[in-house]
């Protein structure tokens, strides 16, 4: 018998034992869990039955009161257990599938080998100490993946553990079916990643635990700094590995942190959807998931018309090369920049002083409280403190204030008036308070008028609740008008800014924040300074001081300003930001100098600094071609994972017509290959509505066939048409890109959007367009030729 067949039979033995005690496992707590489903049905229908109803006394009522909540206590009991016993059941019933990926075989210093295999969850006996299966997320399970066999060690709680690595083993195992063993002297063997990367993509991300690499194992594990910034190629892992650091934390610190605890900010609600399943996956709850979009819209959108990033982008590309265009990516570069945030913190030092804008307190004609007295007392009763301070005492003045103009309205015309309105229940209500208080008895004689008295300031109150309520939201104070202050003076902005002066362009941003502002719409790149501004004043009050861990995914697109913002939002959580400098594709983040706007949160000790090099998700021949895309430094430091397969294809067409002809029957032709998930890729929601249209024409109505947009929630199967933003994040079998046109791709500021959009295809890219290519591409005029004639040919031969 050859080793290798030796091998197999061991582990097959070993396999066969291990799914048998997961069976026994799972018999017992389905049947466990088909009592506790009895038990809550029962309770549910005999509730009333067990309930001794009785009002007829103040005894018999707090009885029957205790026997509700005592039938109630039961149920709740009885589905928290069935609740535990189905999460068990269903982790079981996976491990059942896929019970473990890997074996090592450590020996401690001095010590005998211990067989360590290693899954998704570990499996304990019943005697609480032999372990058949080790969680991937333990302390020894590191083993594998940072070290080689010989001379090993890994880090615990109580410290360091040395000793020998004398073997590692890596399984494909499906349907609890033992398909490949390995034997490797690396980290993650080749044989494991190739077959990994070589299936087919799903509508959802995939866990990675059976081949985080070393240098992702280090970014997942990391205890120690507050800021951990990911510099990773496109397809290196990036996001994959910091939702399983998610997972590896909430393991570690099960005892005392809670998915509630965690957020991340995801680039799209595709995104969003997109990841949702790989926490479930690995048994654990998901954490809260959210985009800066949505954090905008809950404070800014209730009262103001929010232009969001993707409308920014669609603007922008509709008005390239004309001057209106140029001026506004102009301002959009410059207040996504350093030396704005800089000039707005000054401008908020400025306005401890002075210059803060209010809002009056008004009821119908009548000005209850000009906005010159609020500022009067904010800038002198109230002058010292912090915002925060200073706006609280001012919200109970201004309350205060409400009920004493509420005094002064008793007895006027219009509010006996809204007294005689008052319907029965009013009446009543009236009429038991001022029974409570000693009236309408022998020896009262002023009850009417009480009662006329409290009925006219109930109806006042009722009447001015919606100012009290806006002074409980501190909506005295004007945003709009205090930022746009800073627009309507040279020498204000020149006197904040940093270095005294005003940016190009200054006097055409001026004019356009009077313009929008002033009609109470926001320009995307006017909404985080806004809000920053209005926080500040307000004492950042809608901080969450509970949330211990923040993630940023495609954190490169984010400016100084949204990084400064989720500061302060989240003060107390430790940061965890993921980006890739070659992605960043809006104009907002050019002049952001990359993460500076996160690392200068962090002290330099406290931040951790990795980047991730080897491209994973593509082929090889794909991110060869990508990197053609980018400028040579910028792609000097990627390196593909070798991973072979077809030779990316550019195809030249006459006319919008042929480009759909062509896509079309591409498409359709990876589907039928078996490729689960195509993707076309054009660079506006505009030309993907177009395309859509056109796509669908000259398909049958059995393809399927999506048009994504801004607001889905989830990538389907089938042919996917979305905008160039839309897809960052987000992995294809194949993708088919758009009209990849001088005429659409012919700017440098088009470079790194065009390589984010050919690397989003993990074994098939084909690029298409209408006229010239674009010159970012690499291609001259014959190289296009040729590879379109090689394409007719290709498909002569077909």
């Amino acid at each position: 018998m050859s080793n290798e067949q030796s091998i197999r039979e061991e582990e097959t033995k070993r396999l066969n034992d291990v799914l048998a005690i997961v069976d026994a496992r799972l018999r017992k707590e389905l049947a466990v869990l088909g009592a506790r489903r009895g038990d809550v049905v029962g309770i549910r229908q005999e509730f009333w039955d067990d309930v001794t109803v009785n009002f007829s006394d103040a005894t018999e009522l707090g009885e029957t009161w205790t026997s509700i909540v005592q039938q109630a206590e039961l149920l709740a009991e009885r589905e928290r257990s069935h609740k535990v016993a189905s999460a068990e059941a269903e982790r079981l019933a996976k491990q059942r599938d896929n019970p473990y990926f890997a074996r090592i075989d450590f020996a401690e210093a001095g010590g005998e080998a211990e067989k360590i295999y290693i899954g998704r969850s570990s499996l304990v006996g019943e005697d609480g100490q032999t372990f058949y299966i080790y969680d991937w997320r333990a302390p020894i399970s590191s083993l594998f993946y940072d070290c080689e066999p010989g001379p090993a060690s890994f880090a615990t709680p109580n410290g360091e553990v040395a000793g020998e690595l004398t073997l590692k083993r890596q399984f494909v195992i499906r349907g609890g079916k033992l398909k490949h063993v390995f034997d490797t002297n690396e980290t993650i063997g080749d044989e494991i990643l190739q077959a990994v990367l070589s299936e087919r993509s799903d509508t959802s991300m995939k866990s990675i635990v059976a081949t985080i690499q070393k240098e992702q194992n280090r970014i997942i594990r990391d205890e120690k700094h507050k800021l951990l910034i990911v510099q990773g190629a496109a397809g290196s892992g990036k996001t994959s590995a910091a939702l399983q650091r998610v997972a590896y934390l909430l393991y570690r610190f099960r005892e005392t942190l809670t998915p509630d605890q965690i957020v991340l900010f995801s680039p799209n609600p595709v995104f969003k959807g997109y990841i949702s399943r790989v926490l479930p996956d690995l048994g654990e709850a998901n954490m809260r998931q959210m985009t800066f979009r949505e954090l905008i819209e809950a404070r800014l959108g209730r009262r103001w018309q929010v232009e969001d990033l993707f409308s920014q982008f669609e603007t922008l590309a509709a008005l390239e090369g004309s001057p209106e265009g140029e001026a506004r990516e102009r301002a959009v570069r410059y207040k996504g920049s350093e030396h704005f945030f800089q000039t707005v913190g000054n401008y908020l030092a400025r306005l401890q002083k002075e210059g803060v804008k209010f809002r009056p307190l008004r009821f119908r004609k009548d000005t209850i409280v000009s906005s010159e007295e609020i500022a009067q007392h904010f800038y002198g009763a109230y002058a010292s403190g912090d915002f925060g301070e200073r706006m609280l005492k001012l919200r109970r003045w201004l309350n205060e204030q409400l009920t004493v103009w509420v005094d002064h309205q008793m007895g006027e015309a219009w509010l006996e008036e809204a007294a005689e309105l008052a319907d029965e229940e009013e009446i009543q209500r009236a009429y038991v308070q001022i029974r409570r208080e000693g009236g309408f008895h022998d020896g009262a004689f002023n009850d009417e008028e009480r009662m006329t008295e409290l009925l006219m300031r109930r109806a006042a109150e009722r009447l001015i609740e919606p100012l009290r309520k806006a002074v409980r939201a501190f909506r005295f104070i004007d945003p709009i008008g205090t930022y746009l202050e800073l627009f309507r003076s040279r020498s204000l902005f020149a006197e904040c800014s940093p270095d005294g002066k005003l940016p190009d362009g200054w006097e055409w941003m001026a004019q356009r924040a009077e313009e929008t502002l002033g009609r109470k719409t926001i320009d995307h790149e006017d909404a985080t300074p806004l809000l920053y501004v209005l926080e500040a004043l307000e004492g950042f009050r809608k901080v969450e001081g509970d949330v211990r861990h923040l993630f940023v995914d495609e954190a490169q697109d984010y400016s100084p300003f949204q990084a400064a913002f989720l500061r302060r939002r989240f003060p107390k959580a430790r940061i965890t930001v993921l980006g890739d400098f070659n992605q960043a594709i809006y104009a907002q983040a050019l002049e952001s100098g990359g993460f500076n706007g996160w690392t200068r949160l962090v002290a330099p000790e406290d931040t951790a600094v990795w980047r991730l090099t080897t491209s994973y998700r593509s082929t090889e021949p794909i991110v060869a071609f990508s990197k053609r895309i980018l400028r040579p430094e910028d792609a000097a430091a990627i390196a593909p994972f070798h991973r072979d397969g077809e030779v990316p294809t550019v195809t030249g067409c006459a006319d919008a017509a042929e480009l759909a002809d062509r896509v079309a029957a591409d498409a359709k032709a990876l589907l039928e290959a078996g490729y689960a998930t195509v993707g076309i890729i054009t660079k506006t929601a505009r030309e993907a509505g177009d395309a859509s249209a056109l796509i669908k024409e000259r398909l049958a109505d059995g393809v399927p066939v999506t048009l994504v947009s801004g607001e889905s929630a989830k990538l389907p199967r089938g042919i996917s048409i979305l905008p160039s933003y839309l897809s960052k994040g987000i992995e294809f079998d194949a993708v088919l890109v758009w009209d990849a046109s001088a005429s659409r791709y012919g700017r440098e500021q088009d470079r790194k959007l065009l390589y984010t959009v050919c690397t989003r295809a993990l074994h098939v890219l084909h690029v298409y367009h209408v006229g010239a290519p674009s010159p970012l591409l690499g291609l001259d005029e014959a190289a296009a030729h040729a590879a379109k004639d090689l394409k007719e040919a290709e498909r002569g031969r077909a």
